[in-house]
Parts: C-alpha cells; structure tokens; sequence
C-alpha cells in the first residue's frame, strides 16, 4: 500500500514539473503570470508592440513615433510604469525630432537653399513648439530669405520687410545684424544717388543695428568729411565776409548732420553777425 502511495506522489509531482518546462507558453499560463505581475493584456500588448516604436524612431520616423505614443496612451488599462515609459518617450521623440530637423536646416542654409531651410525649421518648431531659441532661428531664416533676394531690389523695401520681422519681437536680435546690413546697402543707395542727408541717416539706423558694419563705417567716415569740408569752407568764406556763401555751406552741412557739433557753433557765430540771416531750419541749433 505505502509503494502504490509513492508512485502516486511521484507522478502528480512528475506532471507539474513537465507541466511547468512545457506549459509555460500556453496563453492561459501567460494570463495567469501577468496578473501575479499585476499587468493586464494591453500591457502585454504593450511590451510586444515596443519593437515598432524603436524601429520608426531609430529609422527617423518622428513623427509616426509620435502616433504609436499617442494610440497607447488612449488605452485604459496600462499599468503606471508603462504610461511613464510613454510620457518618457514622447518627451525623447520631441526633442530628437527638433534636433533632427535643425541640422537638416543648418545643413540646407550652407548650400544656399534658405526656403528648404525654413521648412524644415517650421517642422522642428512642430515637435517643440515653445523652444525660443528655434523661434529665434525661425527669424533668422526669414531674414535670409529676404536679404538673399537683394538683386534688383528696392533696399528700402528690404529695409521695410526686415523692419516687419523686427517689430514681432523687438526684444529678439536676430534680426539686427542683416537689419543693419541692409540699413548700409540703402544708404550707399542715397549716397550713389547724391542724397546725403538721407546716407547719413541710413548710416546712423545702419550703426544702431550693427555698430561693426564695415560698409556702413566707411560710408559713415566719408560723408562726415563732406560735412568737414563744408564748414571748412565756411569758416573761410566768413573771414571774407562772404556771409551768402557762409549760409550756404552750414546750410548744406546742418542738413547732412543736423548735430554737427562745429557747424552749430559756426551757426550760432553767423546768427551773431550783422547781415547774418538766420535760416528757420536751424534759427535753433
């Protein structure tokens, strides 16, 4: 009686283990494990489907990255550490998406091909909204676009163009230094076309822009010693009593660089003198 017993114990013991190195796989096995595990099947599902995820962003499919995370986080019964994982990776699939797009931007600006640039700034934007520096970089990408159109432009309507730019966030200065670029190129215009007073000032907008503008220096050095000459030659003409001539030249001056400090004083000194007609432009220096 005790044997029969034995063999008794060590068959049931015998089929629990075959049981437990073959049955494993079997789906009502797999269900039962989970729950111990406290995971439902979407979890399971979960952790099959993973693989795409992995293969869409490792193939630079951002985008489509970003539909797999958003399909799972509608499912309900997802346990709190595979909805964590999902916000992780929704947060990870962003900022390489923006980084990814960036360099193909970066990459299109250095062959020239600012409008292809500019798209794909504008996508990077779309998986990092509120990134400021991109903003920026979005800006100045515009700014290119413009500047890069400069053959038979009218420079003032570039200068008006970079203005618009400029006025959406007077606070960003990534507009400034074609800004003033295209403020020297407009004044080399008026200088070209003999309107002096109007290439100073486009010099001075130029300089407030870009104070280390090459162009805009140089143009800025020349006209003011056109106004040098001319007080120069006033200051003559006033030793010979040639009063007309006197007005005339601090006229022409005053009107290049109204803050002329020599030529105000010279004007002052001719207000003063019998016969000196003091013009209304400048009665007051």
């Amino acid at each position: 009686m005790k044997g029969s017993m034995r063999k008794v114990v060590a068959g049931v013991l015998l089929t629990a283990g075959l049981i437990g190195l073959t049955g494993c796989n079997l789906p009502y096995v797999k269900k039962f494990m989970a729950r111990e595990r406290g995971e439902s099947q979407e979890d399971a599902r979960f952790k099959k489907d993973y693989g795409t995820f992995t293969s869409l962003v490792r193939n630079n499919n951002f985008r489509q990255a970003l539909t797999w995370v958003g399909t799972w986080e509608k499912v309900r019964n997802l346990s709190e550490e595979n909805r964590r994982r999902l916000k992780h990776d929704e947060k990870t699939v962003r900022m390489l998406g923006s980084a990814y797009y960036m360099g193909m931007a970066k990459e299109r600006t250095k062959r020239g091909r600012f409008h292809a640039a500019l798209e794909a700034l504008h996508t990077a934007r779309s998986f990092t909204p509120s990134d400021s520096e991109l903003t920026g970089e979005i800006e100045r990408a515009k700014a290119r676009i413009i500047v890069s159109g400069e053959s038979g432009q009218d420079w003032g309507e570039v200068v008006q163009k970079l203005l618009a730019l400029k006025r959406r966030n007077p606070q960003d200065h990534a507009i400034d230094s074609p800004l003033g670029w295209a403020y020297s190129k407009l004044a080399q215009s008026e200088y070209t076309a003999g309107r002096l007073p109007l290439a100073y000032e486009f010099v001075r907008q130029s300089l407030t822009y870009n104070g280390n503008d090459d162009a805009a220096l140089r143009l800025k050095d020349r006209i003011s010693r056109k106004v040098e000459i001319l007080v120069e030659k006033a200051e003559s003409a006033y030793r010979q009593h040639d009063l007309p001539s006197v007005r005339d030249d601090l006229t022409r001056a005053l009107e290049i660089d109204p803050q002329n400090k020599k030529a105000r004083e010279d004007w002052k000194i001719l207000a003063e003198t019998p016969g000196g007609t003091i013009s209304p432009t400048h009665a007051t220096p």
